[in-house]
Parts: structure tokens; sequence; C-alpha cells
């Protein structure tokens, strides 16, 4: 295999949902639509067929059908990143989407455990390396342990970069293995890029050091995680702290019991096409759901927007980032 070089992969990326039909079928064109609002409101990357985006819900076939799509909404962002998850209860599927990936021109390929049945720790060693010896582009392990019921370790994570691993995406939020990841590729000076995979804990990782997350507001509030990023990027420790606490009581109240239903609540709350979403992961919810979750979205962004001006942040609109990149 050629030698690559690590993607600039920084931000906030979004774990995107993908809108379905009445009949269960993927709705292209919708989620098309859906997925260019959120370059256009400041989504630095999408990370595609993921949790959020049912991917495990769905074909190899399907999930090729959401790469052309993210594709295609990439393409007035040229600057803008493409994650795709291949993570498959088998490596041979697993295998033919990162090649697919590739082909595609994503930047990265990322792939959580394999699911369902138990496997040691070696032949899930043998599937991340079959994947990561696929591709020339840069392969992400995604450590989700309530999914996949596999937990990395450190010294895992080192036997993977040793065949070629140079990224980490982590939803655990256990921080002591976290933080022991990012600081050793840190302290060690290693071609190894670490995704914070939730906005929970995203103060503390930005003060770590860390530059990336996976964001899920950005399913219907790009434009206040594109703020809150900003914010972050200043030097102003006390908006900050004011920032992440508005964002985490925001979260707590608009989940919905789950965050992919939450989600679709959300997109009907802000009048936004939300389509359905995939049995079994359909949970019927109310019209007073949706007035529910479109006052707190409408406190958020005034909130948010309060706060910037209290700081007296400059902080430009999505929309001139997006115009810039579509030049």
């Amino acid at each position: 295999m050629e030698a690559f070089v690590m993607s600039d992969i920084s931000g906030v990326i979004s774990p995107c949902i993908t809108l379905f039909k009445e009949d269960g079928s993927v709705d292209e064109p919708a989620t098309l639509d859906l997925w260019t609002y959120f370059f256009a409101n400041g989504v630095d990357g999408l990370f595609v067929t993921g949790s959020y985006g049912l991917g495990p819900l769905m074909t190899n076939d399907e999930r090729l059908s959401l790469f052309k799509v993210a594709v295609k909404a990439r393409e007035k962002f040229p600057d803008r990143k493409l994650i795709a998850h291949v993570g498959a209860a088998d490596t041979k599927s697993a295998v033919e989407l990162a090649t697919q990936a590739e082909a595609l021109g994503f930047d990265a390929v990322a792939a959580v455990a394999p699911w369902y049945n138990k496997y040691s720790e070696d032949l899930i060693f043998d599937y991340f390396k079959t994947i990561i010896q696929s591709v020339n582009i840069p392969t992400y392990a995604y450590n989700n342990p309530k999914t996949s019921g596999f937990m990395f370790t450190l010294d895992f994570v080192k036997k993977l970069q040793a065949v070629g691993l140079k990224g980490l995406k982590d939803a655990s939020v256990d921080f002591k293995f976290l933080s022991s990841v990012f600081y050793d590729a840190k302290l060690n000076h290693k071609d190894f890029h670490v995704i914070l995979g939730t906005e929970n804990c995203w103060l503390t990782w930005s003060q770590m050091g860390g530059d990336t997350i996976i964001g899920g507001m950005t399913n219907y509030v790009p434009d206040v995680d594109y703020k809150i990023k900003k914010i972050f990027e200043t030097n102003n420790y006390e908006a900050k702290i004011k920032a992440y606490t508005l964002a985490t009581n925001f979260r707590k109240q608009i989940l919905f019991t789950d965050s992919t239903i939450s989600s679709h609540v959300a997109l009907k709350a802000e009048g936004r096409y939300a389509g359905f979403s995939r049995a079994p992961m359909e949970v019927p919810y109310t019209d007073e759901h949706i007035n529910n979750a479109k006052k707190l979205i409408t406190g958020i962004r005034r909130d948010i927007d309060a706060l910037i001006k209290e700081y007296n942040f400059d902080i430009p609109e999505p929309e001139t980032l997006s115009t810039a990149s579509a030049k």
C-alpha cells in the first residue's frame, strides 16, 4: 500500500441522520437537501451512515448510495470533510464499503468493532487490520462499547497504530481512556488524530487541545454548534463555560427516547422536512413534543446570540463561509 498523509479533519463533524420514505426506502433527494443545509450552516464535515444515520440498519448498497449523496452535498463546499462509517458485522462488507468510499473521494473511513457475536481481541484486531490495509486513506477506529460490546484500551490502540491506524473516534466518554490515547499520541509525536464522538465534555476536550468533535446537535441546529465552536476558539474561559452550560441543558431537555428520533422531532419543530426513520427505530411523537422542541430551539439560539453580544465576539455568519467555499 502507498503511504498516505493524514487528512486535515477538524471542527464540528455532523453524525448526519438519514431521511427515509414512509415505505422504509432511503429518501436520497431529501437527505441531500438536509446535508447541504448542514454545510451551509457551518458544519465542517459529515460522518455518514453511523449511529445517527442508521448505517447498521442498511444494506451495503444503501450505504453506498448515501456515500454518493454526501459527495454531491459537498460539491459547493469543497473545503468540508467526509468520513464514511464502514463498520459492519462482517469484515468483507466493511472492506467493500471502505474501498468504495475511497474511490468516491472520502477523506477517511471509520469502523466500529463488529457487532452481535462476541469476538476475541485477536479477531477484532484482524478485522480492523484488514480494513486499514484495504485503503490508502486514513482509517479511524470507532470506540462505541454500548453498541459493539467492545471497549478499546490504550494497548489495543497501539497495536492498531503499528499496522496503520490513523485515528480514533471515541463515544465512550471515558476520559481516562480518551486522555491516555490523546496524550500518548501528542507526547510521542504520532501521526494520529482523536475525535471526541459526542458534545458531552466538549469544553474539557477543547481545553485539552482536542480540535474535533462529533456534534449531534448539528442535525437540527447546526448554526448553534458552529457558534459554540467559534466561542471555544476564543481565550475567554468564562464565556466558554456559559456556552457549554447552555448547550448541555438544551441537549438534556430536547432528548426524546433516542438521539435519532430527537433529531426528527427537532427538524419538524424547525419547519424542515424530517421524512421518516426506519423500523425498528420508530417512536411515535406528538405535536406536544414538536412544540416543546420549538421552544427549546428558539431559546438556545436566543441565549447563544445574547452570549456572543455580551462578550462582543466577532463571529461571521456560516452563510458567509458557504458562499466563499462555493466560489
